[in-house]
């Protein structure tokens, strides 16, 4: 890559902090200015800057860091609020693309009054959007006063191992049900004897038992 020209370079600092103008970055982009700090912190791989990225790698952007902390603050007056609503405080729009928030060793946390996530895409054949979507390699927990869940098409609940179900007082299914059985067959007998199976499904499940065996035999 040819390296970008930087032939009209000022600067203006003392021994802090200064204003730099037209300059490469270690990315090998110009960035036609900058608020940095002279002297980082010693021991620390991000200096204190704002750089405005004009051509190279990222062009158009503009690239803020920090060793410590990135702190904003704001709305203690603000726009368009009603009874109903606050108002808005604060507005990070991005007109293509995605916005990401990545904490690789720390948490991201969202604290308020109300909190919403909207998804406004509209699934199609040629489209997948639409969708809020959760994946966590550990649990995915949940204290609330009430769980309310509803789904226009298929609401469905599956688990690898089991799906329990517990409350204190009742449990309440609504409509028609329809339960199919498993077909682990050292499990058919486990419970024999005990349980809530009428006598025709005892007889079922002996007859799987039997078939299974069948099919393993021949």
């Amino acid at each position: 890559m040819t390296k970008l020209s930087t032939w009209d370079h000022l600067e203006f600092n003392n021994t802090h902090g200064g204003l730099f103008l037209t300059y490469t970055n270690k990315n090998g982009a110009r960035v036609a200015a900058a608020l940095r700090r002279v002297f980082p912190q010693p021991g620390v791989l991000y200096a204190q800057s704002i750089e405005l990225i004009e051509a190279g790698p990222m062009e158009g952007s503009i690239i803020c860091q920090t060793p410590k902390t990135f702190s904003i603050s704001c709305g203690e007056l603000p726009e368009s609020g009603t009874n109903d609503q606050a108002g808005i405080a604060g507005v990070w729009y991005a007109d293509n693309g995605d916005i990401i928030l990545h904490a690789p060793r720390g948490a991201v946390r969202i604290v308020a009054n109300d909190i919403e996530l909207i998804s406004t895409g509209v699934p199609s054949e040629d489209f997948d959007q639409g969708h809020v979507s959760i994946f966590a390699n550990g649990d995915l927990r949940s204290v609330t006063n009430n769980i309310k869940m509803r789904a226009a098409d298929v609401g469905g609940i599956s688990a690898e191992n089991q799906v329990v179900m517990t409350s204190t007082n009742k449990v309440l299914l609504q409509g028609e049900t329809k339960v199919d059985e498993g077909h682990d067959v050292t499990t058919v007998l486990s419970s024999y004897g005990s349980g809530s199976k009428t006598p025709f499904q005892w007889i079922e499940s002996i007859k799987k038992l039997t078939e299974s065996i069948r099919s393993i035999t021949n």
